[in-house]
């Protein structure tokens, strides 16, 4: 009997009205999206590929590479990945090769923009 590819799986679930059992939590942007990454404030430079990782919590951009060499982070930096016109993924350096989304480096409560009652 053939495994079943996972694509086939989420398919059979999706019929019985059940969730996806399985998804890739990798996702790898190569050329063909046209990636770019701005560091700060600083000017959007052009990458070859980069990975982000999802998971229920966080996500977490790494293995970015420009010119063929791995790009590397300041603790802290924001960071923010463009797929031409479109903001894919921001967050905030961990370490030199990792960003963590901003939704997960956020620690109070209440957003800056809102003002207490």
């Amino acid at each position: 009997m053939r495994r079943l590819l996972c694509f086939e799986v989420n398919q059979v679930f999706t019929r019985l009205g059940r969730p996806p059992a399985c998804y890739n939590p990798r996702v790898i942007i190569d050329k063909t999206r046209e990636p770019s990454l701005q560091v700060n404030e600083g000017e959007p430079f052009a990458i070859d590929s980069a990975e982000v990782q999802r998971d229920v919590e966080h996500s977490t951009l790494t293995n970015v590479v420009r010119d063929g060499a791995p790009v590397t982070f300041a603790a802290g930096d924001t960071v923010t990945m463009w797929t031409g016109p479109n903001v894919v993924f921001m967050g905030k350096a961990v370490d030199e090769r990792s960003v963590l989304d901003l939704l997960s480096t956020k620690v109070d409560d209440k957003p800056d923009d809102y003002e207490s009652i």
